[in-house]
């Protein structure tokens, strides 16, 4: 409790030297004043007062006051405790994930590499052959684990190179069908991918767009059944727009999914139909990758009939009778 007029210094400056003291300065300093005057007020609060009563006062209201701010700076002090317990935790799991990109992903890579050479060294022998293909199906699982939390770390912590280039989508597209083309063999999937004639080109980063490709495709291909099908098309939309969709025939998601899907391992009622592994980040990290390289994602999706993901990205387009005019010139 401060009074304002005081000898030798006032009441504003010893709130001043109070706050300025770094093991003083989160005590609530309540100002018990005679002065009334509305600049005084301004004055004691800018000071670092938490309250201004005046003379003559009341003490039971001055009691409920004191009362009432020391609840709060207790309060504040147990926040301030449990953002410092966060970041402890959040420091930690930043390391965690530099252990899981170092000390686990690089070995594993090493044991698969092992696997798929003793699944091919003799086909005959049924036993190498079982052997490399389990080993390889369970290191593929974990790899997919591993380098989707250190996706959603990265993301996190705001580490993504999102740099823009120049990118032809036909050949992003089609790389990306080829990348999932086993998968497809796996189940009997048609992979249905009719490539325009039309020169279609998009101003985003490469790496990132195609790993939303790589995770839309990934959860078209878990979802479908055997023998289904999924459909990639691209058409030009409105304002100068690229409409890519990837659709398929699988269960679909029903509102409740719909709430959730884009949530950090997110368990929705539709289960992957040949036992693929589900992280439960797939869609969380599509999203934030779309809200990064500003691209728009929409969704239709009918219970029973299947879910059709849509990217809206920007036409870049281009005169070519004039591209080509300048190359010649030069």
């Amino acid at each position: 409790l401060l009074d304002v007029m005081m000898p030798v210094i006032n009441g504003f400056e010893v709130c001043k030297q109070i706050k300025a003291q770094e093991h003083l300065k989160n005590i609530p300093v309540i100002f018990l004043t005679a002065r009334t005057e509305k600049e005084d007020v301004v004055n004691g609060f800018e000071a670092g007062g938490v309250d201004y009563i005046t003379k003559p006062f009341n003490m039971s209201e001055l009691m409920s006051r004191v009362k009432t701010h020391i609840s709060l700076k207790n309060a504040r002090d147990t926040i301030l405790k449990m953002n410092q317990d966060l970041l402890a935790l959040n420091e930690e799991k930043t390391e965690l994930m530099h252990i899981a990109s170092h000390d686990l992903k690089n070995p594993l890579t090493a044991i698969l590499m092992h696997a798929q050479s003793l699944k091919d060294r003799n086909p005959a022998e049924s036993e190498n052959f079982e052997g490399g293909e389990a080993i390889l199906r369970s290191g593929s699982k974990m790899l997919d684990i591993i380098t989707k939390l250190l996706d959603m770390q990265r993301l996190e912590a705001g580490e993504e190179d999102s740099t823009p280039e120049l990118i032809d989508v036909i050949e992003l597209v089609s790389q990306a069908l080829k990348d999932h083309q086993n998968h497809a063999q796996r189940k009997d999937i048609a992979l249905q991918w009719s490539p325009q004639n039309e020169l279609f080109f998009t101003e985003s980063n490469w790496r990132l767009l195609q790993q939303v490709l790589d995770n839309l495709l990934s959860n078209a291909l878990k979802y479908t059944p055997f023998q289904g099908q999924v459909t990639v098309d691209i058409q030009p939309g409105e304002d100068q727009t690229l409409r890519l969709s990837i659709a398929d025939n699988g269960p679909g998601f029903t509102p409740e999914d719909h709430q959730r899907m884009f949530q950090k391992f997110a368990r929705l009622s539709a289960r992957p139909t040949a036992d693929e592994d589900s992280t439960g980040l797939g869609l969380s990290i599509v999203k934030r990758l779309c809200e990064l390289l500003g691209i728009t994602l929409e969704l239709k999706t009918q219970i029973g009939k299947g879910s059709c993901f849509t990217l809206i990205l920007p036409h870049k387009v281009f005169d070519l009778e004039a591209a080509e005019q300048a190359f010649h010139s030069a």
